[in-house]
């Protein structure tokens, strides 16, 4: 792509400084269901997204097209929107950091690995599965494979460019007992292939699958609660997502007003490392700001908010190279974060609990969520912990709370860190009291 064609078209339209992101994604996907091929696809998609500055004012532009007609129409596009920009600061183009600290996390072997291996995987984990548990009725094992490439160009001469890939391997399972029904399902997200351990990972979904059967409700009331490192991935998202400045000078964050302020059990640390070479790796934003690790909260004191440059300024601060660009205006997002995990494993963190409960599965997080004040209820599954140890499973429960009540109650977190696919590396946790609604 000839970048010095956009910048001679949008000198001529009046473009006074600007910044194009150019965006390019190939993806495979294969999915068996009873032994059978039940989809295959293969894709390739771009986009690029230009903004740029016309009297002061901020414009932008996006299309998936790329030919003649696409830096014409790009430029159009910024000039149009800056007419309606009534915004009263003067917007900038951002020249480009210092330093940025570049690597290689893009795996060549993965996409030179033939799809016919793939396959053969995704056909070894089925017949596992198949075999792992004559209560195996069902099961829908998926692999996609993705690779993205990222190209950052401004006026000043910016130029950038990262590229990554990672696989998927999914799988659902339906176990029949009688006149119970279960499901489950796993998924793994890396970019080496020879590091999967598909024994592994078809023995942790049927067995977990399998706990569910003979389910019950239980007692209404207040319980010590271990929550599993999945289900604290999404609460821990919720919470980090109220850490957004953006939301915090809108007024709708319940962060709002505890920067530097004890929010939380001493047991909580969280830090975003956008520098960790893993598949979430990146080294510059979408705004070309060099990103930078950072801690989040320490030892229960908030200590930053996520910032793009529009946030900070209006706050006096730098950003924080958050900013994200999916056309229109440049929002602010967060990935790559750790939370510290503990130093012992899940059975001796709850072994003084006498009477309690192990919550593995939420359901309607996402509607049960208030994220002005962090009230949350939602449905949950999980299990029953009598005199220290996990017991039978419980189920038609539900999770009710505060989240930042929840995150004070913290009693610590057990060994078991993993990265979700929310790109969140967080234990299971011991939450002191939580309620927990049952018959």
């Amino acid at each position: 792509m000839k970048i010095d064609k956009f910048f001679e078209i949008a000198a001529a339209k009046g473009i006074e400084a600007w910044q194009l992101r150019v965006s390019k994604s190939q993806a495979i996907s294969i999915s068996l269901f009873r032994h059978e091929i039940e989809s295959y696809t293969v894709s390739d998609s771009q986009a690029v997204i230009a903004g740029g500055i016309v009297n002061g004012k901020f414009g932008s532009g996006r299309t998936e097209k790329m030919d003649k007609a696409t830096f014409p129409f790009l430029a159009d596009r910024i000039v149009k929107e800056t007419t309606y920009n009534e915004k009263p600061e003067v917007a900038d183009i951002f020249p480009g950091s210092e330093k940025y600290h570049k690597h290689n996390v893009f795996n060549p072997n993965l996409c030179k690995t033939p799809i016919s291996d793939k396959l053969s995987l995704i056909k070894k984990i089925e017949d596992a599965i198949y075999a792992a548990d004559p209560r195996v009725a069902d099961c829908e094992v998926s692999f996609s494979e993705r690779g993205n490439e990222s190209e950052f160009y401004n006026s000043y001469g910016l130029k950038l460019k990262e590229k990554s890939n990672y696989f998927y391997i999914g799988a659902e399972v339906v176990m029949r007992e009688s006149e119970e029904t279960k499901t489950g399902y796993s998924a793994r997200l890396a970019n080496d292939l020879s590091e999967f351990e598909s024994e592994a990972f078809v023995k942790e979904l049927t067995e977990s699958t399998g706990k569910k059967f003979g389910a019950k409700s239980i007692r209404s009331g207040k319980y010590p609660t271990l929550i599993d490192r999945e289900v604290m991935s999404s609460l821990i998202d919720y919470f980090l997502s109220s850490a957004i400045a953006d939301e915090v000078q809108r007024h709708s964050s319940m962060l709002e007003g505890k920067l530097n302020a004890k929010i939380a059990s001493s047991k909580l640390t969280i830090e975003e490392k956008p520098l960790t070479k893993n598949i979430f790796f990146s080294y510059f934003d979408d705004e070309g700001v060099a990103t930078q690790n950072k801690v989040i909260v320490k030892n229960g004191v908030l200590k930053q908010y996520f910032y793009n440059r529009e946030t900070a300024k209006k706050d006096g601060v730098e950003t924080t190279g958050n900013g994200s660009w999916g056309g229109g205006r440049i929002g602010t997002t967060y990935g790559n974060v750790f939370v510290k995990p503990g130093k012992i494993g899940k059975e001796e963190l709850i072994a003084d609990i006498k009477d309690g409960v192990y919550i593995t599965d939420v359901m309607g997080l996402g509607t049960g969520m208030n994220s002005t004040n962090g009230d949350f209820s939602c449905q949950a599954e999980g299990f029953r912990i009598v005199d220290g140890k996990i017991s039978e499973p419980l189920t038609l429960i539900t999770l009710s709370g505060n989240l930042l009540k929840m995150l004070k109650d913290l009693k610590g977190f057990a060994n078991d860190a993993k990265m979700t696919l929310d790109s969140i590396s967080v234990a299971s946790a011991y939450i002191k009291s939580m309620n927990i609604g049952g018959n």
